[in-house]
């Protein structure tokens, strides 16, 4: 379900647009650093290399049924996986974690729901 999500003009992003941002700001291994709001407004100590240098202003989310505020930003894409998750057939999700500066790369089930950030459309 993708209608209604995003505002004329935006849409969710898909895992290869997701992929051009983490590179643009040096791999998936610093990424989350730069994407990260700084501090601990919002994320729990020690929220790893958090400098929101990209702008990006990463918060935390959840999903549910599980609410992992404070911890997790999960962040789906559009993009299907033919991952262990089959049934349903999973998306691929980026997650920042206040214990590191990584972008987490990963599939999802479909049924739980996750934060989602849409992206201007070119």
């Amino acid at each position: 379900m993708t209608e209604g999500i995003c505002p004329s003009g935006w849409h969710i992003p898909s895992d290869e647009e997701f992929t051009q941002l983490t590179d643009f700001l040096g791999g998936e291994g610093v990424a989350g650093g730069k994407m990260k709001e700084a501090g601990y407004d919002h994320w729990n100590s020690p929220n790893t290399g958090a400098t929101n240098s990209s702008g990006w202003t990463g918060l935390p989310g959840g999903a549910t049924p599980v609410v992992l505020l404070r911890w997790f930003r999960l962040q789906w894409t559009l993009t299907a996986t033919g991952g262990l998750l089959q049934s349903p057939v999973p998306l691929v999700v980026r997650s920042l974690d206040s214990n590191t500066d990584n972008v987490i790369r990963f599939d999802y089930y479909r049924s739980y729901g996750k934060s989602a950030r849409c992206v201007r459309d070119d």
